[in-house]
Formats: structure tokens, C-alpha cells, sequence
């Protein structure tokens, strides 16, 4: 069942987010992603200790957009370019049309500044959603983090103004 929420909208990330932003980022990875990753996988992909430095230069320095409901960010996006960065939903807010908000987002302003294709790195958990969207699977990935070897996959697919 698909869920539109009235009161969903999108905005500009702010640097007052950056707690909020940061903290939907590490639940979503130990809740959601869990059923594709380890709990040692988690752990080394979204640590309880941020870089908090290393976020806020990430955020800040992309084109990066909250989905806020009732007050409440349940959910974030950034793009840098035509690389779609990250895409993360609130475990309470999934399957409501969140991520479709932010992607449609991101689109198309990569279309409006004239990038004819868009980039992702996919979890395992993301894959299907990207490929529902479009996206077709580049490479299968291994990347390396403290210690944990984690699968995504490297997507693109063509976007349009």
C-alpha cells in the first residue's frame, strides 16, 4: 500500500540538521540495512562515533535535501553532480513515498543542470528500489571498511529535463 503523507515536504538541507541527519544515517543503517548486512558490517559502514567534521564538509559542499514531516526529518538525500551520494529513509517511514520525494528531487535537478545520466552506489538493501526507478547495475562492489567487506553496486541510468 502506497502513502503519500500531506504534511511530507522537502527542503534544503540546513547545518542545524546535521544531528538529526547523522542519527537517521546510523538507525537507519542498524534497523533497515540489517537484513542484507551484519551487525559488524553496520558497525564498521555507520559507526556509533560519526566524524562529525567529515559529515558536515559532505552535507554542506553537495546538493543535499530533508524530507521533514511533522517537524521531523525522516529522511535525507545528496547528490555531488551527476554521483547521487545518499539516499536514507527513517525506519518508521518506509514504503510512504519518502524516497521517491527525495529521488525525484535529486533527478531532476542533476537534469535541470544538464547531467544526461545519474550515478549511485546501491546497498543491497537500496538495489531494488533503484532498479524499479531505472537504474541498471554497472558492477557488483566490494568495499573495505574496518575490517567489513560490504556488497553494493555501482548503478546509473539516464535522466531527461
Amino acid at each position: 500500500m502506497k502513502t503519500i503523507f500531506t504534511s511530507l515536504f522537502i527542503r534544503p538541507y540546513d547545518e542545524g540538521d546535521l544531528q538529526s541527519v547523522v542519527s537517521l544515517f546510523y538507525d537507519t543503517i542498524h534497523s533497515v540495512n540489517l537484513k542484507d548486512y551484519s551487525p559488524e558490517q553496520s558497525d564498521a559502514w555507520a559507526p556509533k562515533e560519526p566524524d562529525l567534521s567529515r559529515w558536515r564538509s559532505l552535507l554542506k559542499g553537495e546538493d543535499t535535501w530533508v524530507a521533514v514531516q511533522d517537524g521531523r526529518i525522516v529522511g535525507f538525500a545528496n547528490r555531488d553532480g551527476e554521483y547521487f551520494d545518499c539516499l536514507y529513509v527513517h525506519k518508521d517511514y518506509q514504503r510512504r513515498g519518502v524516497a521517491k520525494a527525495l529521488v525525484e528531487r535529486i533527478e531532476g535537478r542533476a537534469a535541470a543542470e544538464g547531467h544526461a545520466k545519474i550515478r549511485t552506489d546501491a546497498s543491497l538493501t537500496a538495489r531494488p528500489f533503484f532498479e524499479r526507478r531505472g537504474y541498471a547495475v554497472v558492477r557488483r562492489q566490494c568495499v573495505h571498511r574496518a575490517g567489513q567487506v560490504l556488497v553494493n553496486f555501482a548503478m546509473e541510468r539516464s535522466i531527461q529535463k
